[in-house]
Parts: C-alpha cells; sequence; structure tokens
C-alpha cells in the first residue's frame, strides 16, 4: 500500500463532519450507516468509526479489519460521487462473515451506492 493509503477511504477530519452534517442515516443489524453526496466527478469513499464504547482495542481493530475487507471487496462496484461513514456493531464478531457481507450489499443498493449485479 502506498503512504498515502487506499483512496477509498476517508481520511480527514472536514471529511468526516461533512458527512455528519449533510447525511441521511440508516440503521440496521450490523452498522449505523451514514452517506451524503458529493460531486459526481468524486470518488466514492467511506470511513470506519468505531468508538470505545465497543470495546477494548483488540476488538476495534477486529471489526475495523472486517469493515474495511467488506469496503474493498464492494468498492469496484461503487458509484462516483458518495461519501460514507460506518459505525460498525459488535454482532459482527458473532455473525458469519457471508451473512454480513450479504447485509453491507443489501445496503448499499438500498441507498444507490451499488447497482445490483445482473447474472449473466
Amino acid at each position: 500500500m502506498s503512504k498515502g493509503g487506499a483512496p477509498f477511504f476517508l481520511k480527514k477530519k472536514h471529511e468526516y463532519d461533512g458527512v455528519k452534517a449533510t447525511g441521511s442515516v440508516i440503521r440496521n443489524t450490523f452498522f449505523t450507516f451514514i452517506y451524503s453526496r458529493v460531486p459526481e466527478n468524486e470518488l466514492s469513499r467511506v470511513g470506519v468509526v468505531v468508538g470505545r464504547r465497543v470495546g477494548k482495542a483488540v476488538t476495534r481493530n477486529r471489526l475495523k479489519r472486517i469493515n474495511r475487507e467488506l469496503i474493498r471487496a464492494s468498492y469496484s462496484n461503487m458509484a462516483r460521487g458518495h461519501h460514507c461513514i460506518v459505525y460498525p456493531k459488535v454482532k459482527i464478531l458473532r455473525s458469519k462473515f457471508q451473512e454480513v457481507e450479504k447485509v453491507w450489499n443489501h445496503m448499499l443498493k438500498h441507498v444507490g451506492i451499488i447497482q445490483p449485479i445482473k447474472p449473466e
């Protein structure tokens, strides 16, 4: 990975603040998800936030790793022009990755960030 990190993650405080100020919220069993529109020419980017109330550092880091993997797997299907923040819930750690991935993809389709993949 390059020094700047992956291009599809939010990095700066003002980016997070912008999403929080103008975004819409969706909640489900595994995530609280805030998303907002940005100009169509900007790449979509996602930030992962796990607060201390979730647990100790090991738990928080595991949640972040799982969510970064979800983001990387779905990023190629994301449309441009969205910034998002994901607040993962501890229930993810007690569930199968495939189940979490299914909910993640359904949520992104629901808000229009990715289009349903058409079977060939």
